[in-house]
């Protein structure tokens, strides 16, 4: 997939601790060279739409493994995945 990577997302990554920039880091060169299928079957990266969230236009949103704990927050804009924010906290992850 094409990646996009949002100001807010930049900000939320460089305010995290050393393990979790590492981990965004791999998951940013990783995710570029996965197809949306190949997102959603990886262990690594364990591509998951959030159910009961979306957008306010809409769009459901996903999360990405960054470590244990730490998940990306995305959108899926056909081929793009749009990397939209860190959460350190895997529980306010999924709300």
């Amino acid at each position: 997939m094409r990646l996009e990577i949002r100001p807010s997302f930049l900000v939320s990554a460089l305010q995290q601790s050393a393990p979790v920039q590492k981990g965004v880091r791999k998951i940013v060169e990783t995710a570029g060279h996965l197809s949306f299928g190949e997102l959603l079957s990886h262990e690594g990266v364990h591509l998951e739409k959030i159910k009961g969230l979306a957008t306010r236009d809409g769009k459901p949103q996903y999360t990405l493994r960054v470590t244990r704990s730490a998940r990306a927050i995305a959108i899926v804009e056909g081929d793009l995945l749009v990397l939209l924010f860190v959460e350190p906290d895997h529980e306010k992850a999924y709300r």
